[in-house]
């Protein structure tokens, strides 16, 4: 029998198929590293939309009402957040001001302008490097943001000396309290009252602060114990 060569297609032969083709985005979907949910970029909703997504997943439970105020805590937390950092800025400017203008006018002791020059100027300074921290910050690998660690160092020294800065000027203002006068600029008792006033509420501001954070931090404690 003769056997039958077995002849192979040619080129022209073969169907003219295009090779099979994969979207362009195939590589890319590859070389994405997995993410778990948690690096997902957070949503933002309007917080009507989040006390309604409360409502339907706890209806009109108690633990509505915790879920409740979390939502408003952290929406208010952030308006306090923002009217803080304006005040903030607003106070040592205008210690600074003060301070420059008046930095004669206090003869029973000439170190209370210098205390508001002195504290208006690094608060300043303070602020700024505050928010440049924060504009700066970058995530780490422990998904917590780092932040400049040089920033961050010389506003530490700086809160540091006005710490002690801040002491100094309790002896300076309340020293005087009842020796001060505002009325006769040749008395060696007298001192500017805008100047004066404006130290004594510089200080006593921040104990009123701290006694209300305080009390807030009380209140909120014990409603956080209530409701667990």
């Amino acid at each position: 029998m003769e056997d039958k060569e077995e002849t192979l297609p040619t080129y022209k032969e073969i169907d003219e198929a295009s090779p099979p083709t994969y979207p362009a985005d195939v590589a890319a979907e590859e070389a994405r590293p997995i993410s778990s949910p948690a690096d997902a970029p957070p949503t933002y909703e309007s917080i009507f939309g989040q006390i309604k997504t409360a409502r339907t997943e706890h209806g009109n439970s108690f633990s509505f009402l915790k879920a409740l105020a979390k939502i408003l805590a952290a929406a208010i937390g952030g308006l306090i957040c923002i009217v803080m950092m304006g005040a903030l800025l607003a106070l040592p400017i205008a210690q600074l001001v003060i301070g420059v203008q008046r930095k004669d006018m206090c003869t029973i002791n000439d170190k209370i302008p210098l205390f508001l020059t002195v504290s208006g100027a690094l608060g300043i300074v303070v602020g700024i490097m505050t928010i440049l921290d924060q504009l700066c910050c970058r995530k780490g690998e422990d998904g917590d943001y780092d932040g400049n660690s040089c920033l961050k160092f010389l506003t530490n020294i700086i809160n540091m000396f006005l710490l002690g800065w801040f002491i100094c000027g309790n002896v300076w203002v309340y020293k005087i309290i009842n020796e001060v006068k505002y009325d006769d600029p040749l008395s060696k008792v007298y001192c500017d009252q805008v100047t004066y006033l404006f130290a004594f509420w510089s200080v006593t501001i921040v104990y009123v602060v701290m006694g209300a954070a305080c009390v807030v931090g009380c209140c909120g404690c014990c409603l956080l114990a209530c409701m667990s």
